[in-house]
């Protein structure tokens, strides 16, 4: 087993795509705006990180809104922008994890959250999930100003655990995110949960599960 456990925040702990309902009103497909503004949120972070103009994870959160508005052709007012922006501080935790992560915690395992998001956005974000008392640190990539798939990113991990990359199980529902911190060497659980193909670049996970329970099993 792995001496410490690193999660990812968004889709493998909190359910993004909750926020389908709060943009029902405004959406005529809440399911597909969700999907293209999740899309652009991650593009953009990629692309901040390749021209090193680093912008925080809020600011690209309520950029790939704008872009996501436009190209739907939805018009959006600006108290509905911020409200839907700062949904993504109000997702609810996915059902498995808050029964998986107070078992570990039982058992006197460090964990960490290893997220894209602002350390503001991290905190808010637990706290509202009800999940932030199963963390020893939220490690957020404001502290090197970039986005993952980058090792440094991962590194945070390492650092703040003393151990070796090979010791930490990273933990993401993510693919590219699993195969980014597999290259960094960390012992990687991908939680598929909607069968997803595995990516076809970067290592495997050391092991791919349905849901964050089976992370009890040895």
């Amino acid at each position: 087993m792995p001496a410490a456990y690193a999660f990812d925040l968004y889709g493998t702990l909190v359910d993004f795509t909750s926020l389908r309902d709060r943009v029902a009103p405004v959406a005529a497909d809440p399911a597909a705006f969700v999907d293209l503004w999740r899309a652009k949120q991650l593009q953009y972070s990629f692309l901040a990180t390749l021209m090193e103009r680093y912008l925080d994870f809020d600011e690209i959160t309520a950029r790939a809104l704008d872009v996501t508005c436009a190209t739907l052709a939805v018009a959006l007012p600006a108290a509905a922008r911020a409200e839907l922006s700062d949904a993504w501080t109000h997702l609810p935790a996915h059902p498995d994890a808050p029964a998986a992560l107070a078992t570990l915690r039982a058992r006197g395992t460090r964990m960490v959250v290893l997220s894209n998001g602002t350390p503001r956005a991290l905190e808010r974000t637990v706290r509202e999930a009800g999940i932030a008392g199963a963390f020893d640190a939220l490690l957020s990539v404001a502290a090197v100003r970039a986005y993952k798939p980058r090792p440094a990113v991962y590194r945070l991990a390492t650092e703040f655990f003393a151990l070796a990359p090979e010791r930490i199980g990273f933990v993401s529902s993510n693919g590219w995110d699993a195969a980014g911190a597999a290259a960094f060497g960390m012992r990687v659980f991908w939680c598929n949960r909607t069968g997803a193909p595995p990516e076809a670049i970067g290592p495997p996970p050391a092991r791919t599960i349905r849901s964050l329970g089976e992370l009890l099993e040895g």
